[in-house]
């Protein structure tokens, strides 16, 4: 035998039992579908006990009597080469493509990563190799904790709830303590003002329940043409009004002068901006300062930032102040829904809420969709 040929044959056990030693499933495939090369993982991967080499490569490895909805080699036909269907470098190479399926195997479903690598001569894509990972358990373990981060999150509503109602409760169950020892000695005006408070406390129960309601309600959004620079115009006028010495020193920079129609709740949105308007003016707490309004349109959407120089965010806690319950006032004398709820609502509108904080200043940038029709 000559050296050339022992040398060969060599290689060859050389490549096979690199291939082999490769725990998952490889193997190449050539243009019409049939297996040119695979490895010991492949051949157990399909549970076939006929060789491979030759067969079609949906039938033998996945069990289909068709090519598989997810190969790339499907997407090439006689208007369109394998060479188009994969992208090239720069440097002219072809670049591989990925797929994640889920594919059921004995009566159990996996999920694979699948690789696809385009092998090529003189330019021209002759075969392609084809990569199998199992992921199943890393999936399993991404759901677990999910699910894990989820029963967290009702924890923490529940802990929020349970908090928030306490206090307006305890606070109702002194007064009647307090107003029943001392019923038969106290006067008119005394009976007055405990139960005034027993009110007050009532309302606010009320309130933080018809806020978790109104957070958690899936209700279909009802919208209707509506002007949104006159909806920020009414909750500023609103705010002010609310909170009149708040409001005193803050310069209020409205530029928009277009009138932007569009489908949305006005009631909704307003309150998005009430939320806003109010966090602003509490973090500025009664100091000097301004809250700039923008209205513009890029593309399909339409943007409204809200700006103001308060003092800024912290950034350990910017992240969360869009989580239900979580609060950073000092005195403790709100519901933490505030921003999660105008999240809500935002997202109800197919939009985004985002914000920004840097040196002394807050932005709030709230994006919803402005359909193009609305310009013709």
């Amino acid at each position: 035998m000559e050296p050339s040929s022992i040398n060969y044959q060599e290689k060859v056990i050389e490549l096979e039992s690199l291939l082999d030693g490769i725990s998952d499933p490889l193997f190449q495939i050539g243009l019409d579908f049939r297996i040119k090369i695979a490895n010991k993982s492949t051949k157990d991967f399909s549970n076939q006990n006929y060789p491979l080499m030759n067969q079609l490569c949906y039938e033998a490895i996945y069990g289909r009597e068709e090519i598989c909805p997810y190969c790339p080699m499907l997407e090439g036909n006689s208007t369109i080469p394998m060479e188009k269907v994969f992208t090239k470098k720069n440097n002219g190479k072809f670049l591989s493509k990925s797929r994640e399926i889920l594919f059921k195997k004995k009566e159990r479903t996996q999920n694979l990563y699948i690789d696809f690598f385009p092998v090529e001569k003189n330019g021209i894509l002759t075969s392609i190799v084809e990569k199998i990972s199992d992921i199943t358990s890393i999936k399993e373990k991404e759901e677990e904790s999910l699910r894990m981060r989820n029963l967290a999150s009702i924890g923490i509503l529940v802990s929020g709830v349970a908090h928030e109602l306490n206090n307006p409760l305890t606070g109702i169950s002194l007064t009647l303590q307090n107003l029943q020892n001392s019923l038969k000695t106290s006067s008119i005006e005394f009976i007055e003002k405990r139960l005034e408070m027993i009110r007050n406390d009532a309302s606010r129960a009320a309130m933080i329940v018809s806020e978790i309601i109104s957070f958690a309600k899936s209700d279909k959004l009802k919208v209707s043409q509506g002007d949104i620079c006159e909806t920020i115009t009414k909750a500023r006028e609103n705010v002010v009004r609310l909170y009149p010495v708040l409001s005193k020193n803050i310069e209020w920079q409205l530029e928009f002068e277009n009138h932007y129609l569009l489908p949305f709740n006005p009631f909704k949105l307003e309150r998005v901006f009430l939320n806003i308007f109010r966090n602003s003016l509490q973090a500025f707490d009664y100091r000097k300062g301004f809250i700039r309004i923008e209205v513009r349109k890029t593309k399909n959407m339409l943007h409204v930032i809200i700006e103001d120089n308060a003092g800024g965010i912290p950034q350990k806690i910017i992240d969360k102040i869009f989580d239900p319950f979580y609060s950073n006032n000092k005195q403790s004398n709100g519901t933490g829904l505030g921003l999660s709820i105008c999240y809500s609502i935002i997202k109800e509108h197919n939009g985004n809420i985002i914000v920004k904080s840097y040196e002394d200043r807050t932005r709030f940038t709230i994006s919803i969709p402005y359909p193009s029709k609305l310009d013709s």
